[in-house]
């Protein structure tokens, strides 16, 4: 059963702008990564941005349990149901790791009872050192501020991530790491992860493909290709 819908949803910048997104229908489901591929332009990035309800379509409806995102608080909507990693990262400078998820931990309400402890534990298990955990974040390494901006992004537990280019700054080995980290989001935590991506290796783990590319579908073998236009 799909976690997250659009229904006939259209996007254009302006009333006289042509669509970037025109008539777009898709379902994503729970325990599964689903990679969105396609040319610069296509509209990936756009539409990564309308399921995460920081912009609004113009046609459509984007539902998630069924409920239409755009009918409720969209500010709380990406406090409990979307954790959003972004390509650059867009950690706060001037905050170690554990601060930076301690404040996501704030924005989004979550309670618990020790929220560094909570926050340290969670970067361990996405491979940040101990002696790591309270470096500035711009003492990291690339690899490091992914960790710690995914990390951010699960610290409330969301049942959607969305990625948007997470290894495209990224060395071969720092891929593949990050990459293992979705698989087991998706797999073992039964998380619905979403991934804007031109890397063939995130493509090939991922469970659907949809190319949003003037109705080219490109099939990676292993992997079920769907073309969401």
């Amino acid at each position: 059963m799909s976690i997250l819908k659009i229904e006939n949803m259209s996007f254009a910048y302006s009333a006289n702008s042509r669509k970037v997104i025109d008539g777009l229908n898709m379902e994503f489901e729970e325990g599964k990564v689903y990679a969105l591929e396609g040319r610069s332009g296509a509209g990936k990035t756009t539409l990564l941005s309308l399921l995460a309800a920081l912009t609004s379509p113009t046609e459509g409806t984007i539902t998630v349990n069924g409920e239409n995102v755009f009918a409720k608080d969209t500010y709380a909507y990406r406090a409990s149901d979307v954790g959003i990693v972004f390509q650059n990262y867009n950690l706060l400078p001037k905050l170690n790791a554990v601060e930076n998820v301690e404040l996501s931990l704030d924005i989004s309400g979550r309670d618990v009872p020790d929220k560094k402890q909570y926050a340290a534990d969670i970067l361990r298990r996405l491979g940040i050192a101990d002696y790591d955990l309270e470096r500035p974040v711009l003492q990291m390494s690339g690899g490091q501020q992914q960790r710690v901006a995914i990390a951010r992004a699960i610290s409330y537990d969301p049942p959607i991530i969305l990625a948007d280019e997470p290894t495209g700054n990224l060395d071969s080995q720092t891929e593949k790491d990050i990459i293992g980290i979705f698989d087991e989001l998706a797999h073992r935590q039964n998380k619905c992860v979403i991934i804007v991506t031109h890397s063939k290796k995130v493509a090939s783990m991922a469970d659907e493909v949809y190319s949003i590319d003037e109705m080219q579908t490109r099939r990676t073998p292993g992997v079920q290709v769907k073309t969401a236009v």
